[in-house]
């Protein structure tokens, strides 16, 4: 029996198949984890991709953030309780008028340096900064006067114990004196009796052998 023929009329030609051409197949290089198939993309890909080496393993330098300066109230109530002084931060001259910490500070001059060389934005910020200094500086004090308020509850207590006892003892020193007197009293007569007797005792004459 013949193949019947797809060309001949009234029958539906049957499709053949094409013949597939496989793709070449991408192999990935276990190394770069990149398709090697593809140089041109990959060159593109190791372009973009970042080296690691060019870094090195070193993490990138920063810039050192400046310490914000703080009171001086604050070591001051700390080394007064001996809580220890925080971590010291480099100051600036201890005389500039300019500077909040500084002794020589100048309010006025610093106002008027401010409100000329400051914009309105800065101003503001340098106000939250100056309120919120001082809430800190509130708030660690207090802080303080009441982690020690039962210390200074304890030295009353003792001092009025110590008042109380001070009391008590005047009326054992007043007896003590007493003592002492009676005491200095009966060595006089004693003292004076043995005085007497020995006036009054004639001395016998010693003989020589």
């Amino acid at each position: 029996m013949s193949a019947p023929d797809p060309t001949s009329p009234g029958k539906t030609p049957i499709a053949r198949p094409r013949n597939l051409v496989p793709s070449p197949i991408r192999v990935v290089s276990p190394a770069s984890g990149t398709p090697t198939a593809s140089p041109g993309r990959d060159r593109l890909q190791v372009s973009l991709s970042p080296n690691p080496s060019a870094f090195g393993n070193s993490p990138l330098p920063t810039s050192p953030v400046p310490p914000t300066p703080k009171g001086r109230a604050r070591d001051l109530l700390r080394k007064h309780y001996g809580l220890g002084l925080a971590v010291p931060t480099p100051t600036g001259n201890p005389a500039d008028p300019m500077d909040v910490d500084s002794t020589a500070f100048d309010a006025k001059a610093y106002y008027d340096q401010l409100i000329t060389v400051s914009t309105l934005s800065g101003l503001l910020k340098r106000e939250n900064e100056l309120v919120s200094e001082i809430r800190n500086l509130e708030s660690d004090r207090q802080a303080l006067v009441y982690n020690h308020h039962h210390e200074l509850i304890a030295a009353s207590d003792t001092i009025r114990a110590m008042k109380q006892r001070a009391d008590s003892l005047d009326v054992d020193l007043e007896k003590l004196k007493a003592a002492f007197s009676e005491i200095s009293r009966l060595s006089l007569e004693v003292t004076d009796e043995d005085t007497s007797q020995s006036a009054s005792t004639p001395k016998q004459p010693r003989f020589s052998i």
